[in-house]
C-alpha cells in the first residue's frame, strides 16, 4: 500500500505539471516542497508540544502539526513563487516534457515523503504504512523492511542534510533526530493503550549520568560485556512516568569537541539494558516492555563522542550534562511506578 501511495502522489505530480505546468513551474515546484519539508520537520515538535500542553489530540497531534506546516509554508512559496516566475524557458518540446518531468517526479517522491512520515507517526500501529521493524526488533539500525520508491528515507535524509548546511540554525535535525525515520517506527513498538508513542508533561528527567569505574557483567551468562568491539559503556539514571517499550528509549551523542553546541550531527544509541545492582546488567530486547519508573540504563557509545541528551518516546527530552568519571551516584535499584 506504501509503494501504491507513492507511486500515485508521484504520477499525480508528474500529471499535475505536464497539463498546467512548465520548466520553471516545476524547478519552483521542487525546490518549494524541500524548504517547506526542511522548515516542517524542524518546528512541528514545537508547535506539537504546544498542543500537548493543552491536553489537546495528544496522539495525532505532532503528526498532524507536520502536515499542516509544510501545507501551509508549501502554499505560500508557490504563491510567491508564482508571481515573481519569469518568462519560460522552451528547450524544444522532447527536452521540454523530459526535463518537467524529471523534476515533477522528485517532486511528488517528496511530498509522499512527508506524508508517510507523518503516518508513520500516527497511532494506527506498527504495520502502517509498512512495517519497518517487526514487533521484535533485531537490529534498530537495520530495518528489516524498506520502500523500493524510499520517498520517506529520500525526504528525511534531504531535510537533515539541509539542517546541519545551508538551511542551518542553533538547533539541527541532524542532531535531535539523527536517525528519524529509525525512530519513528521503532517508537511504536509495544504500543498500545498502556504504553502511548506520545509521552504527557514532564515524562522524563535525568538524575545523574557516569562511566562505570567496573567491567560490567551481563546478568544472563554472569560473564563481563567487553568494551573492546561496543565502545564505552556510559549508564544514564531516568525517570519516567509509565509504561514504555526499550526501543521508545534512545541517547543522542555528538563527537567531543562539538558537545557544547546543538548544531551539526549527532549519532543515535539504543540501550542495551539496565542495571540490577552494582555491576550487573539486565540485558533487554527493544521491544521489552518495562514499567519500571526509576532506572539506570546502559548505552554503548563511540569512543570519541559523549552524550548530549536522552531522549523517550516521540517528544520527552532531557539533557544529559556532564558525565561522573571518578565516582558513581549511590546505588539505587529499579523502582515501580508511583
Amino acid at each position: 500500500m506504501a509503494e501504491l501511495a507513492v507511486i500515485v502522489i508521484i504520477l499525480a505530480t508528474v500529471a499535475f505539471i505536464y497539463l498546467k505546468g512548465s520548466v520553471i513551474k516545476a524547478f519552483l515546484l521542487l525546490i518549494n516542497t524541500l524548504v517547506a519539508a526542511t522548515i516542517a520537520f524542524a518546528y512541528f515538535e514545537i508547535l506539537g508540544q504546544l498542543i500537548i500542553g493543552y491536553d489537546m489530540l495528544v496522539k495525532w497531534a505532532l503528526a498532524a502539526t507536520l502536515i499542516l506546516i509544510f501545507a501551509i509554508v508549501l502554499a505560500i512559496l508557490n504563491a510567491i513563487g508564482g508571481k515573481l516566475v519569469p518568462a519560460d524557458i522552451y528547450f524544444g518540446d522532447f527536452a521540454d516534457r523530459i526535463i518537467r518531468a524529471l523534476l515533477a517526479v522528485f517532486a511528488g517522491l517528496a511530498i509522499a515523503g512527508v506524508i508517510l512520515t507523518a503516518v508513520a507517526m500516527m497511532p494506527i500501529g506498527i504495520k502502517w504504512p509498512y512495517e519497518r521493524f517487526s514487533a521484535t526488533v533485531n537490529n534498530p539500525t537495520e530495518p528489516e523492511k524498506t520502500l523500493i520508491l524510499s520517498a520517506d528515507g529520500f525526504i528525511t535524509s534531504v531535510s537533515s542534510w539541509l539542517s546541519r548546511g545551508s538551511m542551518s540554525g542553533q538547533k539541527s535535525l541532524a542532531v535531535f533526530h539523527p536517525d528519524f525515520l529509525n525512530e519513528i517506527y521503532l517508537n511504536r513498538i509495544g504500543t498500545n493503550e498502556e504504553n502511548q508513542a506520545v509521552a504527557g508533561q514532564s515524562a522524563l528527567s535525568i538524575e545523574a549520568a557516569w562511566t562505570p569505574q567496573t567491567e560490567l557483567v551481563s546478568a544472563l551468562d554472569n560473564q563481563p560485556m567487553s568494551e573492546s568491539s561496543r565502545g564505552k559503556a556510559v549508564i544514564v539514571r531516568a525517570r519516567t512516568n509509565g509504561a514504555f517499550s526499550m526501543s521508545q528509549v534512545r541517547l543522542v551523542c555528538k563527537e567531543s569537541d562539538s558537545a557544547g553546541n546543538l548544531t551539526g550531527s549527532g549519532e543515535v544509541i539504543w540501550p542495551v539494558g539496565y542495571i540490577t545492582r552494582e555491576n550487573i546488567v539486565d540485558r533487554k530486547n527493544l521491544s521489552e516492555k518495562v514499567t519500571l519508573s526509576q532506572l539506570d540504563f546502559v548505552f554503548y557509545i563511540s569512543t570519541d563522542t559523549v552524550p548530549v541528551m536522552l531522549q523517550y518516546k516521540q517528544n520527552a527530552v532531557a539533557p544529559v550534562g556532564r558525565l561522573i568519571s571518578s565516582q558513581t551516584p549511590s546505588s539505587s535499584a529499579p523502582t515501580q511506578p508511583q
